[in-house]
């Protein structure tokens, strides 16, 4: 039987240079007693998938500043920093790179713009979740 169980300590990574909603992202999933980090550009990711692990890392991977032909890049980095992070891609556009991180398992959820803070929150939320396999006693159905 599968259930799933709050991690200890749920570590979230929004990264979004839309400060409404990862601020407002980051106040609720806050309040449900999650770890959240905010970098609103790509330099700052990197420095702080360097320096912690993260169970979540939600990125928009079209942010401004020049960075709408590296989204490739950035899921790149993501993959080699936070190896073990639940990705999931939050945009407006689609790429043939967003495709093929989802398709070769960099990125667990591709969820398009908008969405509600509500719907936002409860997904990263869950996401940060853990399934653990109970083990069956031998003899009993499960």
């Amino acid at each position: 039987m599968t259930a799933l169980l709050p991690q200890a300590s749920k570590a979230i990574l929004l990264i979004d240079d839309d400060e409404l909603i990862a601020g407002s992202l980051r106040q609720v999933l806050a309040s449900s007693g999650c770890e959240v980090d905010v970098a609103l550009e790509p330099c700052t990711a990197r420095a702080l998938m360097a320096s912690r692990a993260y169970d979540v890392v939600m990125v928009d991977p079209y942010l401004t500043g020049g960075v709408h032909q590296q989204s490739g890049e950035l899921l790149e980095a993501i993959s080699t920093l936070q190896p073990g992070a639940s990705v999931v891609v939050l945009t407006g556009y689609g790429s043939p790179d967003i495709v093929r991180a989802e398709a070769d398992g960099r990125v667990s959820k591709i969820l398009a713009k908008p969405q509600s803070i509500p719907f936002l929150s409860e997904y990263l939320f869950s996401a940060s979740q853990i399934a653990v396999i109970e083990p069956s006693i031998k003899g009993r159905p499960e």
